[in-house]
């Protein structure tokens, strides 16, 4: 039986892809969570702006339906396009509530880090914005220039078809132009570097974050539990399971 029960909500319309499936196969077998889209968006990140109320009616409906004992809100542009929504979703829930931004940081934190390089398929209009989230959580936050101007669907899913290899390269890359920074945090599944966490643990000597072991780690922190995964490439996170900074 499941020690805890979690609700992982998309903000996008798909429940199932292969960052998710390099996810699930990382938690340790007394997790039981379940990817559930809400389907926000069709064309752009962009148009999340204003789904406040249609991201409230579906989470809360989930909720009471599935009787999860904690939830995630996946993604980050949600968040910081709505400004004040997830403090107002939690005032009405029963149960704890984190998002991919606040998880990302306190992980981040909870390995010491203050000075961190962010790497997202998102533009740099998005990437400002989490940046000045990220900012106002006590964070020093690197994020490269792109040469990206808009958030589109093909956009964002053109990250999909990186190789783990290529995905390697783009971190090291970065990191080799901003080698002052004592973590890494990857913001935004589809950017997947699940097969490549403790490679880039290993060669850049920080430790690496990704946003949806991140809120596991941190919904599960919150509600009391410690459950550290055994599955190869984890990634020190879930491998360490630190405590979460006060």
């Amino acid at each position: 039986m499941a020690t805890v029960r979690l609700g992982f909500l998309s903000a996008n319309s798909r429940g199932h892809g292969a960052h998710y499936d390099d996810f699930l196969r990382l938690l340790p077998e007394e997790a039981d969570v379940q990817i559930v889209p809400l389907g926000l968006w069709q064309n752009s990140l962009y148009d999340l702006e204003g789904k406040a109320r249609e991201h409230t009616e579906r989470t809360t409906s989930l909720v009471a339906e599935h009787g999860w004992d904690g939830i995630a809100l996946m993604g980050a542009p949600m968040q910081v396009q709505n400004p004040g929504h997830v403090e107002n979703l939690r005032s009405l829930l029963s149960i704890p509530a984190t998002t991919a931004l606040e998880s990302g940081a306190a992980a981040v934190k909870a390995f010491g880090a203050s000075r961190i390089l962010l790497l997202t398929p998102f533009d740099d209009g998005l990437n400002a914005m989490l940046r000045d989230f990220l900012t106002a959580q006590g964070l020093d936050v690197v994020v490269p220039q792109t040469d990206r101007t808009d958030t589109s669907r093909e956009d964002v899913t053109s990250t999909e078809q990186k190789s783990a290899d290529e995905v390697y390269q783009l971190a090291a890359d970065a990191f080799a132009k901003s080698p002052d920074v004592d973590a890494v945090y990857f913001q935004g599944a589809p950017l997947n570097p699940l097969h490549v966490l403790e490679r880039l643990e290993t060669d850049l000597g920080v430790p690496v974050v990704a946003s949806n072991p991140a809120m596991f780690w941190n919904i599960t922190s919150l509600l009391g539990h410690r459950l550290p995964s055994s599955a190869e490439g984890c990634g020190a996170l879930l491998r360490e399971w630190p405590q979460r900074a006060s």
